[in-house]
């Protein structure tokens, strides 16, 4: 985390070049103190349009209860991800620093990105006054999205009664890489700026017209995001129908795709042909997709780990035979035999895309509906994605399910489960739920090690403080006043 040339500059310099070749060629330029020299509005518009803003190291995909690891091919999995898995409290070496907060793309080479238009952009030159209110606001939203996401890595869930005194993360403004000492703030204190800087954008905030570029109802979907994880659904509530009130703004589809048409194996469906490896082929890339509303992609699956990660036999029995969903998973090891009991294995593929969608955008607005005892309004958002997941009479939700409270809540997390298995977002749900006094029993607090039958050969439990990963010894003894988790 010590912002110098030899853990920062240079692998940020290389994602500039390589990626951002638009840019002009002072902008690279490094000055002493080792910031990027911008001058024009435009180019702090190209930091922001970066595409390296989008793609993030992740450890929330090897953490929920959705997956497990087939023994099999336990060799090919990276030491990190096999240490996350088993939830152990080492994940890095001691002479190792954090891929989340030190990669090219980890959290602080975003946030030295987002601080430094933040900071600088209102005094470039040769912009209008509106392009740099743009500008700022986007930035503003980058920072709360990259604070959220280092809190769901590096902190304890947002528990109301401990929040004021529970570590976060450090709350980094300055775009300084000669920066050395990083004081944690409270869970709290981060919430609290995470609020301000999504609201503050508001203003500025435009509709939806390219899913690299922020908007105003992606600033709204992670504030419904940040009040579900506080439990405070009454707010979460005033945001998601902000978000859904922005959808008919976007200049660029944004809607649900009918998997009863483009994964029709009989009508041959637009996703269709499978490719060399069994996946389909014509699967839309983020950047395309029309239910995708701001691209953030994780580098991912490799082929040494595709058939690794699959579903839980728990969560192979959440989906019905009807459910055109388990069409985007594999029921064949990439090259070898059948995986029990149902299509259970993620195609193989490099990049996974973890960013606010439309179907997470029903399935929010129908929790929230739920816990707020509106259960014609929940079944009517969860019914309204499901009838493009399956035939009408398998998207019905049960009568005894939909006059139910907690039965409804309840239905809808599965469904979550169901829509987004694999994807990591199981991982951010089990840290809302840890502290939720009703719903807390729908985690399983187990990983299993499995053989090639589907029978478990090991069990990592979950402690509460490996909610938190550590920074490790590195990072501590590199950062003055930086305290490592338990």
């Amino acid at each position: 985390m010590k912002l110098t040339t030899k853990y920062f500059l240079t692998p940020l310099v290389a994602c500039i070049v390589l990626l951002s070749g638009s840019c002009k060629k002072d902008f690279l330029e490094i000055q002493p103190k080792g910031s990027l020299i911008a001058k024009t509005t435009n180019d702090y518009e190209q930091i922001l349009n970066g595409l390296y803003l989008q793609n993030t190291v992740s450890a929330s995909i090897y953490l929920g209860d959705d997956i497990a690891l087939q023994n099999s091919y336990l060799d090919g999995v990276p030491l990190r991800v096999q240490r996350l898995f088993r939830y152990e409290d080492r994940v890095y070496e001691q002479n190792e620093l954090p891929q989340e907060i030190t990669a090219a793309t980890g959290y602080i080479q975003r946030l030295y990105l987002f601080n430094k238009i933040i900071n600088e952009v209102t005094t470039s030159t040769q912009g209008t006054d509106q392009q740099k209110k743009q500008l700022l606001a986007e930035a503003k939203v980058g920072r709360a999205i990259c604070n959220l996401a280092f809190l769901n890595d590096f902190s304890l869930p947002y528990n109301p009664a401990s929040a004021a005194t529970d570590l976060g993360i450090p709350l980094i403004t300055a775009a300084d890489v000669t920066q050395t000492s990083f004081t944690r703030a409270t869970v709290k204190e981060c919430y609290t700026a995470i609020i301000k800087d999504l609201t503050e954008a508001f203003p500025g905030l435009g509709p939806v017209v390219h899913r690299r570029r922020l908007s105003k109802m992606a600033a709204e979907f992670f504030l419904t995001r940040v009040y579900m994880n506080m439990l405070d659904f009454s707010s979460a509530k005033t945001h998601i129908d902000g978000a859904f009130a922005e959808l008919s703004k976007s200049t660029i589809p944004l809607s649900l795709y009918d998997y009863n048409t483009v994964l029709d194996e009989n009508a041959a469906g637009s996703w269709f042909p499978l490719n060399f490896l069994g996946a389909l082929s014509n699967l839309p890339l983020a950047a395309n997709n029309s239910q995708v509303i701001y691209n953030i992609s994780t580098t991912v699956w490799n082929f040494n780990f595709a058939d690794c990660p699959v579903f839980t036999p728990q969560v192979a029995t959440l989906y019905g035979d009807d459910d055109k969903r388990l069409l985007l998973y594999s029921d064949m090891e990439m090259f070898g035999d059948l995986i029990y009991p149902k299509k259970v294995r993620r195609y193989p593929n490099f990049f996974l895309d973890i960013g606010p969608s439309l179907p997470e955008m029903y399935l929010m607005r129908a929790e929230i509906k739920a816990r707020e005892n509106d259960l014609s309004g929940a079944k009517a958002d969860v019914e309204a994605l499901r009838l493009k997941r399956m035939t009408a009479a398998a998207a019905s939700v049960p009568a005894n399910v939909a006059s139910n409270q907690q039965a409804m809540v309840r239905f809808i997390l599965d469904e979550r489960i169901r829509e987004f298995a694999l994807s990591g977002l199981r991982w951010l749900d089990m840290r809302r739920l840890s502290v939720d006094p009703i719903y807390k029993d729908h985690i399983n607090p187990n990983h299993y090690l499995l053989d090639a039958d589907g029978s478990i050969l090991k069990t990592y439990t979950l402690t509460p403080k490996r909610y938190a990963m550590k920074f490790g010894e590195l990072m501590v003894n590199q950062n003055q006043g930086l305290a490592d988790n338990q």
